[in-house]
């Protein structure tokens, strides 16, 4: 009797499975198996011989090496998703299975360099979510801002703001417009993620997912699973990120000495200034009472009269006059590594045995980044036990203090 291949992982078969957006009898009709066969194989009542191992990765897209080697053994949770009442459970399995890859390869990295250590301030926030005020929010975000030295100005670069504060950022592109974002905590790592939806949308959406995503970072620590998956609670607890959100990008004491009139012109006119759409502008004024309820909805009525309303329909929702701002606490490190010949493109690579463009995404790097074997030069500069490594945007200088020795 021929024996498997002993080393084979079911739940890895599990998950690349999810990631592909397959049911066990899609996979299964794709090898011409059955159905008790893949869950036998995910199960690990059965090891799957060589040859159905390489037609497991072909179909899948995955490296065989993927599947001999454990995954990431922490339940991440809660996960607070956007939109978790209109998204179904299949299409959020798909992107669950990325996160615990984020984790992954932020661990992998970790173990070379030191990352940024996570910079909270200490708020005083009720432990019940449910207890939180607006005018907690407000305060919250303004305690916050003036920790992180932003003060009341625009923020150039929100995604670069969290980074700096030790969140790490990842944007991931998913056929889906009900996706926008997420963000969860991961014990082992004692940080927070925050991954962003970039599909079909504009760089002010985008700034304003960030800081949604960091609203439930500074709100909701004590949130728990079950809460989080009741939909009155996770009414309230969207709305609250919402309300942190806009709070965040256009302080309250900016936009009152700003915003004098509000319109729809006059919006524009502070969209580039403030990276904020117009319909978020429009919801703070709401919030900050400066418009009634008639007057936001005729805004809105008049929003989509000029069919500024929906997926990068308002003006300067063009990635050319906005572009979305990208990650770089993952790049850094990979730069970092690479800078000081610690390891090579390849050798990343086959340490995680992802797809290669899921990991380019998680890291993000360019398309193709993995594919060649030169090894770039960047601009790293070594020192006593410590890596710096400038960001080629700002000009800012990151150090990453070193692990490994010799």
């Amino acid at each position: 009797m021929a024996i498997g291949i002993q080393a084979f992982r079911g739940e890895r078969l599990t998950e690349a499975r999810l990631a592909r957006g397959l049911f066990k009898k899609s996979l299964a009709d794709m090898l011409g198996v059955s159905k008790t066969a893949i869950s036998r194989y995910e199960d690990g009542q059965d090891k799957p011989l060589k040859e159905r191992l390489t037609a497991i990765a072909d179909v899948l897209g995955f490296p065989e090496e993927f599947f001999l080697k454990m995954g990431w053994r922490e339940e991440l949770e809660p996960v607070f998703w956007r939109s978790r009442a209109t998204e179904s459970k299949h299409a959020r399995e798909m992107t669950e299975q990325r996160m615990k890859w984020i984790c992954e390869a932020f661990s992998f990295l970790e173990g070379e360099v030191n990352f940024p250590s996570i910079n909270f301030p200490k708020l005083s926030l009720p432990e019940d979510f449910r207890m939180i005020s607006a005018e907690m929010i407000e305060t919250a975000a303004e305690n916050l801002r003036e920790f992180w030295n932003l003060k009341n100005r625009p923020i150039p670069d929100v995604v670069l703001a969290l980074e700096n504060a030790g969140i790490p950022v990842v944007t991931l592109e998913i056929p889906s417009d009900k996706q926008d974002g997420f963000c969860f905590y991961s014990p082992a790592l004692r940080r927070h993620f925050v991954g962003i939806n970039t599909y079909n949308v504009s760089c002010a959406r985008a700034r304003y997912d960030a800081a949604h995503e960091l609203g439930h970072c500074i709100l909701h620590r004590n949130v728990t699973t079950q809460q989080e998956r009741d939909p009155l609670l996770n009414k309230i607890i969207e709305q609250q990120a919402f309300r942190f959100a806009g709070a965040f990008l256009f302080p309250r004491e900016s936009f009152l000495s700003e915003v004098g009139y509000p319109s729809l012109d006059y919006f524009c006119d502070l969209k580039k200034k403030w990276g904020m759409s117009i319909a978020a502008m429009i919801f703070r004024a709401s919030d900050l009472g400066v418009i009634e309820a008639a007057e936001r909805t005729l805004l809105y009525q008049n929003l989509a009269r000029r069919r500024w309303r929906g997926p990068l329909k308002e003006p300067f929702d063009s990635l050319s006059d906005m572009p979305l701002e990208k990650p770089r606490m993952l790049r850094r490190g990979v730069e970092v590594i690479l800078g000081e010949n610690v390891f090579g493109r390849a050798t990343i690579q086959a340490a995680l045995n992802f797809p290669v463009r899921e990991t380019e995404q998680i890291m993000g790097v360019e398309n193709g980044f993995f594919d060649s074997a030169q090894i770039a030069t960047f601009p790293v500069v070594a020192r006593a036990n410590s890596l710096r490594a400038m960001d080629l945007e700002s000009g800012n200088v990151l150090e990453f203090p070193q692990k490994r020795q010799g």
